[in-house]
């Protein structure tokens, strides 16, 4: 261990070299240094490998416990289809012949994966990197390819270098999330998500992260890691509002009360609710919750918690639904039929609209 400190060490110091001799751009070194020093960091820590090895299977207990909630697989081909090519501003470089210029051989890489050989398409990416070592695309997706390949701590190294050479390159972000929220950092995984949401993701990427339940995966890992804290806030969490929700939601759902943890999930709306006091979903999901219940007290701030919601969102959809539902279950007629008919205009999704029909049938 102490022989592979030294080369990193060493390593590092080739690189100011370099630097200052003018042979290095300082992104490239900037990249390559951080990458060094984490390898470094690790040679050091190699002899304390086998105390840790304990600690480790103990955390692999607790991750088994939510291995339900953080599978997730998303299939290499449709981000070969579509997001291949999803190239950052960084990739352009010069270079006139189309098979080793730089351009050339990314054009190579995507038709070598989209043939399905990942690994001619990383040593394709390899050879983009020894031209052009910053690249954005070539990082991002030799990560995500040594991910698909099972190479999962190579690819975590990679991921690592491509978020710190292109921070707004969302297909970098989505793998990366992907990756940490895989090897069960639920937390890495969300601060990677929001960096994807604030990096202007394309369409046909942000609709695969939701397709695939990216998103409320990671909310439920979360809270299932935290369940046995004391939190009340997102910050507790390190979710956004919309997704702890989304999480919650998956926890319990008011078509089938009798299922789920609906503890758990009322003490997730209450964290939303303590930072977003007017937050439609919070309010809507936890005021349901708090009527099913049966007790007068709880049935009084169920209602109000549904009012709240539609006053705070009126062309909330679940909102109305929700509101409309408990109206008759207090014989509210007309105002169950105010909000069906408002929900109407709103183009609800097909399970919204189905449970409004639902209603509908009940009131005759």
């Amino acid at each position: 261990m102490d022989e592979d400190r030294e080369f990193w060490l060493e390593s590092l110091d080739d690189l100011d070299d370099e630097l200052a001799a003018g042979d290095l751009e300082p992104e490239d070194h900037r990249v390559l240094s951080r990458s060094y020093t984490r390898k470094a960091a690790e040679a050091l820590r190699g002899d304390e490998g086998q105390s840790d090895v304990s600690e480790g299977r103990g955390r692999g207990k607790l991750i088994a416990v939510v291995a339900v909630l953080v599978a997730v697989g998303v299939v290499a081909g449709v981000f070969l289809a579509r997001a291949v090519g999803s190239r950052h501003s960084g990739d352009t470089i010069t270079g006139n012949d189309a098979v080793t210029s730089v351009p050339g051989l990314l054009r190579n890489a995507e038709e070598s994966a989209a043939a399905g050989d990942l690994e001619e398409a990383i040593d394709i990416y390899d050879r983009v990197l020894e031209r052009s070592p910053s690249n954005p695309t070539a990082l991002a997706y030799k990560g995500w390819f040594l991910a698909l390949e099972g190479r999962e701590a190579e690819a975590a190294d990679v991921l690592a270098d491509a978020v710190v050479v292109a921070p707004d390159y969302p297909d970098a972000r989505a793998f990366r999330a992907i990756l940490l929220y895989r090897t069960g950092d639920c937390f890495g995984a969300a601060g990677e998500l929001a960096a994807f949401d604030a990096a202007d993701p394309p369409e046909f990427i942000s609709q695969l992260v939701e397709t695939q339940g990216l998103r409320t995966n990671i909310a439920l890992c979360q809270i299932a890691l935290q369940a046995q804290e004391q939190f009340r806030t997102l910050a507790d969490l390190g979710l956004a509002a919309d997704d702890a929700v989304a999480g919650a939601r998956s926890l319990w759902d008011p078509t089938t009360p009798g299922l789920g943890d609906p503890a758990l999930a009322l003490r997730v709306y209450e964290a939303v609710l303590a930072d977003d006091p007017d937050h439609a979903g919070a309010l809507t999901y936890s005021g349901v919750m708090l009527t099913q219940t049966g007790l007068g007290d709880q049935i009084t701030e169920g209602a109000r918690r549904l009012n709240q919601a539609v006053a705070a969102a009126p062309n909330d959809p679940e909102a109305r639904l929700w509101r409309a539902w408990l109206s008759i279950g207090f014989g509210q007629t007309d105002q169950a039929i105010a909000d069906l008919d408002h929900l109407d205009t709103l183009n609800p999704p097909p399970e919204i609209a189905r449970l409004s029909a639902d209603l509908r049938a009940r009131l005759g």
